[in-house]
């Protein structure tokens, strides 16, 4: 290959040439780069000595300590001065290589401190135990990306789908969700997040928690949720059920207080994904004191009908309840 006599080697170039890691033009330009000048060969192998030295070739036990590295170089260079009172070892060229030197190790600790990435794919509802102590409960069909270690000012991970987050606390580097084009930032908190087609709903549990998508952003106390719709393009707050149908596919729990049968139906189709119709609207005006646990939907409805006295018909998909229902 020519040679190039305006080509010098970057840092980062210098440190993939080191760690073998240079594509073949790369690695062509710096030999053809150290055959322009013996000096060049010299740089780079001082830079490398000192490299090695500093133990950069093992980034898990560094610890770069530029005041230890500049005495190396010192020495390094004193020694080449002795054999070759005319080598380009100048003072200046010693801070030179030590700048080089302590950006390399940037670079190399930096690159080996990302962490490695976990990618779950739920085939059913998965737990999770994050390295913070964080734990992460998984609906099936749904990912969750995150690494074996969170670095840096924050704790990020990634879902598609659902899932219910409990985080551990820790002020000085908040917890973020991504989902969707929504982000959800926390301290410490449990709550659960729901990615449809239509919308992302973060519905809050305990603590505190700021939500923030391209339609603007609101922040939730416990006990409130937020529909971010995709279709109008903005964010509807509300408060969580009173049925806790919003953690339904977790607990597999239902618990009804005086509800009006209007609700109880609603609670019962977003719990179970069914349609419930009634023969009248009376019977919507009922009220239902009842819990109900890891029952089949046909066994809740055949409870609802006998303490309301109404029957319960399937018609194909769908469920009619039918009776007299209430004045009240």
């Amino acid at each position: 290959m020519a040679s190039n006599s305006t080509y010098r080697p970057s840092n980062e170039a210098i440190a993939r040439y080191f760690a073998q890691e240079s594509n073949t033009v790369e690695r062509e330009l710096i030999e053809s780069w150290l055959k322009d000048d013996e000096s060049n060969q010299k740089e780079l192998d001082l830079l490398h000595a000192v490299w090695m030295d500093v133990g950069s070739l093992h980034p898990a036990t560094v610890d770069v300590n530029t005041a230890a590295a500049f005495i190396k170089v010192k020495a390094k260079k004193d020694a080449t001065q002795k054999d070759n009172p005319s080598s380009f070892w100048n003072a200046w060229k010693v801070a030179a290589v030590l700048a080089l030197v302590v950006s390399v190790l940037f670079l190399i600790l930096n690159r080996q401190e990302q962490p490695n990435e976990v990618y779950l794919s739920a085939e059913k509802v998965e737990s999770v135990h994050l390295a913070d102590g964080s734990s992460v409960q998984v609906n099936a069909g749904s990912t969750l990306s995150y690494p074996e270690n969170f670095i840096g000012d924050d704790r990020v991970v990634s879902l598609q789908g659902e899932a219910f987050f409990n985080v551990e606390p820790n002020p000085d580097q908040p917890f973020i969700v991504k989902v969707g084009n929504a982000q959800i930032t926390v301290l410490g908190t449990r709550f659960n997040v729901n990615e449809t087609t239509e919308s992302i709903y973060v519905s809050v549990i305990s603590g505190r928690v700021e939500v923030t998508s391209d339609y603007g952003k609101e922040i939730l106390e416990a006990g409130e949720q937020v529909a971010i719709s995709k279709s109008s393009q903005q964010l509807i707050r509300d408060l969580n059920s009173s049925s806790g149908k919003e953690q339904f596919w977790l607990t597999k729990k239902l618990s009804f207080q005086k509800t009006s049968m209007k609700e109880v139906i609603s609670d019962l189709e977003s719990a179970y994904q069914v349609t419930i119709d009634v023969s009248n609207e009376s019977i919507l005006k009922c009220k239902l004191q009842a819990t109900f646990e890891n029952q089949p939907i046909e066994e809740v409805l055949e409870i609802i009908s006998i303490s309301q006295e109404l029957k319960v018909n399937q018609i194909n998909d769908k469920y009619l309840l039918t009776g007299k229902g209430c004045d009240h």
